[in-house]
This record gives structure tokens, sequence and C-alpha cells, in this order.
């Protein structure tokens, strides 16, 4: 099952936009339970792997990826950091828009967990 998070840290930079999608040790609540990312997290889905950005999660509004180079993904001590290049489509122009005038609200990321991924301590994921 692919999960969703929302992440507020971004900031458009030409034609770019740039920040964080996920920031470790910062607990997060998710309906009934509260989780925090940890360092390590995306080890392994930074290896090698196909990661699109899209707009609301729509496979047919693709920003960015990262087989192209338009997406570049990396794990710092921070968290899960992105820069991408905007396309000069209408998504990208919105979305670009929406960035450079502080409309834009944050943006989220999907994820699923593997069997045995996810450490649970009362209500803490």
């Amino acid at each position: 099952m692919i999960e969703r998070r929302y992440v507020t840290e971004h900031r458009a930079v030409g034609r770019k936009l740039e920040g964080y999608a996920a920031t470790f040790g910062t607990p997060a609540k998710i309906q009934d339970f509260n989780e925090v990312i940890m360092p390590g997290a995306f080890r392994s889905s930074l290896d090698g792997r196909d990661i699109l950005a899209l707009v609301d999660h729509d496979p047919t509004k693709i920003l960015a990826r990262t087989k192209s180079g338009t997406l570049r993904l990396s794990e710092d001590s921070k968290g899960l950091a992105f820069e991408l290049s905007v396309p000069d489509t209408q998504p990208g122009r919105d979305v670009l828009a929406l960035a450079e005038r502080g409309d834009l609200g944050g943006m989220s990321f999907g994820f699923t967990v593997d069997d045995g991924g996810e450490q649970w301590h009362g209500d803490l994921r």
C-alpha cells in the first residue's frame, strides 16, 4: 500500500524547486499514530530506481524524474533533499507560479514500507 506524507520545506530558485521532501527525526501525526522518519530510510530507494516528481500524485502530470536527471535526490543529515528542474509544461508553469508567489502549501511524497521495515513503540512508528 502506498502511503503519502506532506512536507512544507521548499523554495523556487529560477526554474528549479529545491528543499526537503522529508526531514529526519521530526514527529508527524498520522491519523491515530505518530511517525518519525529515521536517517537511512531512503537509502535503498536512491540506488538506481527511477523516481518521479508528480503534481498531486497524478502520473499524467510529471514534473521531473531521476532517470532523466531532472530530479535529483540525496539523503543528508537533515533528510531527503531534492532539486527538480521545472518543465515548461502547463503543470510545471502552474507549480512554479504558485511556489514563486508563496501560495504552494508544500509537497508530499509517496512510499511503501517493506515487510519488517517498520518499528512500533506504542503509537509511534
